[in-house]
């Protein structure tokens, strides 16, 4: 379900849930506070983490989670404190004093830490390698200098992970046997450390025997395509966790777990596996409903669907969902009013992967749509409406390279044909539109859903017309980037998002760009063909996953849509002024970006917030980004996270000033306001980005 805006009551019911539930200890004194002074080096909050004497946990003021102060629990987290510290390399830290300020029920406990010098690791020393390939040594050498370089301080958690990094990289290259243990020879007297890592690699080794368990009623030879490791092949932990990750990827396995027996790895050189899988339901049969409330529309509708994971045999995942729905016309938010007719509205989705195609991490993919639905644009207040049949369909493949690379190349065509809900409109034509997308990403988050720190650079190429045939020509581009940055105990996290596209169409667009450069006498022909083809291959900007200020496809330029608005025109001769509603319509631009960022803070269990401000703009223009339109909004939200990713409330307020307004020269205007100030409400599921 989608919700562009809801109701004031239901951000207050949101709001009410979640400071529900709490519990408060009877019969002691509650901290209010706990702070960690004197260390400069060691995040205060992580030692804080790690004691436990904890302040109370409250939202909106209230408190949710706490326990009663314990002077004896205070006097053990002293020495826990101390602990610590020589665990982050400060063996000469000390606990000077620990304060207890007690007011009223409430209690505050400051803790005073000298940190003293921290000891510094010198060149880390390795033995034992002699025996492991010349690149992989030098890839392992890497590795531990990486995470323990020479200067640092003598942190566990950094050795930790520099023998780690040693053991994956041995192991990545066949060493299934391999161990490495560290070794560390503290000097006070200089403050120093002198690490060595003792390598026992082991032989190089190859794949034996692989034995699956739980996957019998699944074709064993597709399955074992999949996965991609064969036997003989040389031993590999990447090779391995790659092919885990193929067979988790097909949907039809809960868990995949992969047991080596490495007993006698030294005389046979050869590592037997056994893979274990815990097969799901491989059919299932969907059923719901939902309702669609934002600034374009309100519909009621259904779904229903199946899926088959195991379809003619194969591993094949067919999957078809239809979803009939009632356009309650025109009732939009946030001007309601009474529905006049009932549209309807349809969309019929079918899905067919097959893996393992062509090779072992290639899924091929097939894809068809068709739909019908009513075009209905931000202020629309014409008599007619206009529809389309539209039939979609695509081909292509999808990898994934290296665990972080993901590519999928397709080839699509669809064909939309008009037709009438109400009256009579003009100037329309059937369009087919052929084209070659690649869609391609570098995912580098934690987490697609829960992302606490990261990067993600994605890209989407699309080349129509052509040698494709079709009545759209051109090449259209956008590139993104995500940063997701964790701070303050990681209940805090920084994400931005940044985002530009460029449309070059070259037998459309000339009329429509006419218009806006040189407005004038009608060009009703020329131009509703124009703005026909934009509909589906302009940039729009606005909404729940773009600028939260601003209602969807709110932001970019306006013009008078021959077929669409009520005078059937251009502006000159209609007489319409740009800021006059229901005249113009959005059109679709040629060049887009946008860029948001936003805090989002970690609040109690399920329930968070964010603090966010977006900017967009979108011109008429070929390569014409603006950043002296930046149509900026700030706001914040409310989130409940589920299985599936959080559930979004968000609040956006257009900064007066910095939203460009209508003119003569951009056509563009403002979006309505609500309860008589320039916000917007926005409701999804997922984060915006």
């Amino acid at each position: 379900m989608r919700v562009s805006h809801i109701s004031r009551l239901g951000l207050l019911v949101l709001l009410a849930a979640s400071t529900g539930c709490y519990k408060v200890p009877t019969g002691g004194n509650v901290i209010s506070s706990v702070a960690i002074e004197g260390t400069k080096e060691v995040d205060a909050e992580d030692i804080a983490e790690h004691i436990a004497t904890r302040e109370a946990k409250t939202i909106f003021g209230f408190v949710y989670d706490a326990e009663p102060f314990d002077r004896y629990a205070l006097r053990h987290d002293l020495a826990r404190v101390e602990r610590y510290m020589r665990a982050r390399g400060f063996y000469d830290a000390v606990v000077r004093i620990a304060r207890v300020v007690m007011d009223g029920d409430k209690v505050r406990v400051t803790i005073e830490v000298e940190e003293g010098k921290p000891v510094l690791v010198t060149e880390p020393v390795i033995v034992g390698d002699e025996a492991v390939e010349g690149l992989a040594r030098e890839r392992m050498r890497r590795a531990i200098g990486a995470a323990l370089p020479k200067g640092a301080r003598l942190d566990e958690d950094q050795l930790s992970e520099a023998e780690k990094a040693a053991v994956k990289v041995l192991a990545s290259s066949g060493h299934a046997g391999a161990r490495v243990e560290r070794h560390a020879e503290v000097d006070l007297a200089s403050a120093t450390a002198r690490v060595t890592f003792t390598v026992t690699p082991g032989p190089v080794a190859r794949v034996g025997a692989i034995q699956w368990k739980g996957a019998e009623e699944l074709p064993e030879e597709k399955v074992r395509a999949v996965f991609g490791v064969k036997e003989g092949d040389v031993y590999s932990s990447d090779d391995l966790d790659d092919g885990r990750q193929a067979l988790l990827d097909l949907g039809v396995f809960a868990s995949v777990t992969i047991a080596m027996n490495t007993k006698d790895l030294e005389a046979t050189k050869v590592v037997p596996l056994t893979v274990t899988c815990e097969v799901t339901k491989l059919r299932a049969v969907l059923a719901g409903g939902g309702l669609e409330f934002d600034s374009l529309k309100t519909d009621v509708h259904g779904l229903i669907g199946w899926q088959n994971s195991n379809f003619l045999g194969g591993l094949r995942r067919f999957d078809v969902r239809f979803k009939p729905g009632l356009v309650l016309y025109p009732t939009r938010f946030p001007e309601i009013q009474t529905p006049k007719k009932l549209l309807v509205e349809e969309r019929l989705n079918l899905t067919l992967r097959q893996p393992a195609f062509l090779e072992a991490r290639t899924t091929g993919v097939l894809h068809a749509d068709y739909n019908i639905y009513p075009v209905l644009l931000p202020g629309s207040t014409s008599q007619d409406v206009l529809g389309y049949h539209e039939v979609r369909g695509t081909v292509g493949v999808e990898r994934t390279f290296f665990g972080r690379l993901f590519v999928n190349p397709q080839y699509g065509a669809q064909g939309n044909f008009p037709f009438d809900y109400i009256g009579k409109t003009q100037d329309t034509q059937t369009l087919i539109i052929s084209y070659v997308d690649v869609f391609s990403y570098l995912d580098f988050r934690d987490d697609p859903l829960h992302t606490k720190k990261g990067l993600y650079i994605g890209n989407q190429l699309q080349v129509a017309g052509g040698l494709l045939q079709g009545d759209a020509t051109d090449v259209r581009v956008q590139p993104e980037v995500r940063v997701f940055v964790p701070f303050m105990k990681k209940r805090f996290v920084w994400a931005s998002r940044a985002s530009v596209g460029f449309l070059f169409p070259m037998d459309y667009g000339t009329y429509a760009e006419q218009n806006f450069r040189h407005p004038g006498p009608s060009r009703i022909e020329g131009s509703a063909r124009d703005y026909q083809i934009l509909f589906f291959r302009g940039f729009y900007s606005g909404g729940p996953s773009s600028n939260r200020g601003y209602p969807l496809r709110g932001i970019g330029p306006y013009d008078v849509i021959p077929y669409l608005s009520p005078a059937g025109q251009s502006i000159s001769a209609s007489g319409c002024n740009p800021s006059d509603r229901g005249c113009t319509l959005p059109t679709g631009g040629l060049t887009l970006w946008e860029l948001s960022s936003e805090v989002r803070i970690a609040l109690a269990g399920a329930f968070s917030t964010a603090l966010f401000c977006d900017m967009a703009d979108v011109s008429p223009f070929s390569l014409d980004i603006r950043p002296d339109r930046p149509h900026l909004s700030c706001g914040a939200g409310a989130r409940y996270d589920t299985p599936v990713g959080p559930i979004r409330l968000d609040i956006g307020y257009r900064v007066p000033g910095a939203q460009f307004l209508a003119s003569a020269s951009s056509f563009e205007r403002p979006p309505d306001t609500l309860f008589g100030i320039p916000i917007a409400l926005a409701f999804g599921i997922g984060e915006a980005f």
